[in-house]
């Protein structure tokens, strides 16, 4: 039986040269297109496929995204990622996402194909250019996750507050506190969440869900 796939990337060119390749191959099927995020979300639903090819740079919404979507609605399909992006963040963030493939756009054709086959059969597979990062920075993400957890009550007012764009000065008034010590609690919200400032930390919190 051929596993059957879909694709999506903004590109057409890499989507045609993608389905040429495939259907050229055997054993394959591509049961549709999504130029954009949200329009692979809604093709996987439709078609249920085996398998979803998915860039990371997508308009509406990132392949991250739609990644996290597909593989949590039920319909099975597991996810392949199919980008020029070579930054452990990225992988790091796929496979949370619950990416079970990550294929480097300088690969040829041959390559994503074994990949998708391998997947299919419920491996994971992660371009070996990237394996070692992904290990360094899994560590890394899980100590920072450990961090996180021991975050005050306090610190997570503080957090709160600093999403609302107010200043050290007007949480403080806020809390009661003066600024320097919202400022002490900043230098260890920083530490704990991994984060170089205000706006990495607020993003950090609310990807983490610790703030709404």
């Amino acid at each position: 039986m051929a596993i059957r796939v879909v694709l999506g990337d903004d590109h057409t060119l890499v989507r045609q040269g993608l389905r040429r390749s495939m259907e050229a191959e055997g054993g394959l099927e591509v049961l549709g297109e999504g130029a954009t995020g949200t329009e692979i979300v809604s093709v996987v639903r439709e078609t249920k496929p085996d398998i979803a090819v998915l860039d990371i740079r997508m308009p509406e919404m990132d392949g991250i995204e739609a990644c996290r979507l597909i593989t949590s609605d039920g319909t099975g399909t597991k996810v392949v990622m199919l980008t020029a992006y070579d930054d452990r963040h990225f992988v790091v963030e796929a496979v949370r996402a619950g990416a079970r493939g990550y294929v480097l756009k300088t690969r040829d054709a041959e390559h994503l194909i074994q990949t998708i086959r391998l997947v299919a059969d419920g491996n994971m597979v992660i371009d070996p250019e990237l394996v070692v990062a992904l290990a360094e920075e899994l560590s890394t993400a899980k100590d920072r996750d450990q961090a996180a957890e021991t975050l005050t009550e306090r610190e997570l007012e503080v957090l709160q507050h600093l999403s609302f764009g107010y200043s050290n000065r007007e949480i403080g008034k806020r809390l009661f506190i003066s600024a320097d010590t919202v400022k002490t609690h900043l230098e260890h919200i920083y530490q704990k969440l991994g984060a170089s400032d205000r706006t990495a930390a607020v993003a950090e919190a609310m990807r983490r869900r610790l703030i709404e």
